[in-house]
C-alpha cells in the first residue's frame, strides 16, 4: 500500500546534512515533534586519527555509542561496540580516535543537552570552537 511507511522517515549517515565543526563532523536527528521543547536526539559523529574534542559535560543524560574504531574517553580506551553512559553534568574526556579514526552515536536524552559546557575556556581547542560557533551560528543543538 502506498501508505505503509506513513511517518516514517529513512535516511543514511551519509545523505544527511551534516556539520563540520572543529570537534568533528557530525549529523544529528532530532525525536519527537518540533512543539516539544525536550525532545531527545543523536548525533553521528566522525573523526579522523587523533581528532577529537576537549573536556566538556552536558546537562542531559548522554551515551557515546562506538560504532567504529577507537575512541578514548579521558584514561580509558573504548572499541567497537563499547558504550560510555554518562550523566548529567559529569566531565568527561579528552575524546580522542584512534589511528584509524572514530565513529559514534552519541544520544542526548534532550536537544537542550547537547550543547557542551567545555571546562577549559582558555583552551585553543575551545577558543576555536567557540569562534567556530560564532561565526557559524551553527550548532548541534540548533533547529
Amino acid at each position: 500500500m502506498a501508505d505503509d511507511n506513513e511517518g516514517i522517515e529513512f535516511c543514511s549517515f551519509d545523505s544527511t546534512q551534516r556539520l563540520k565543526s572543529p570537534v568533528g563532523d557530525a549529523a544529528v536527528w532530532r525525536l519527537g515533534y518540533d512543539e516539544d521543547p525536550v525532545r531527545p536526539g543523536f548525533m553521528h559523529v566522525k573523526w579522523g586519527p587523533g581528532e577529537g574534542a576537549p573536556e566538556h559535560r552536558h546537562k542531559a543524560w548522554t551515551a557515546n555509542v562506538v560504532i567504529r574504531g577507537k575512541l578514548r574517553i579521558g584514561e580509558r580506551w573504548c572499541e567497537t561496540g563499547d558504550v560510555a553512559l554518562i550523566e548529567p553534568n559529569v566531565w568527561y574526556g579528552p575524546l580522542e580516535a584512534g589511528p584509524e579514526g572514530a565513529e559514534i552515536l552519541e544520544i542526548h536524552a534532550t536537544i537542550p543537552g547537547v550543547e557542551a559546557i567545555w571546562r577549559d575556556l582558555e583552551d585553543p581547542a575551545v577558543k576555536s570552537i567557540v569562534e567556530w560557533l560564532e561565526e557559524t551560528g551553527q550548532a548541534a543543538w540548533k533547529d
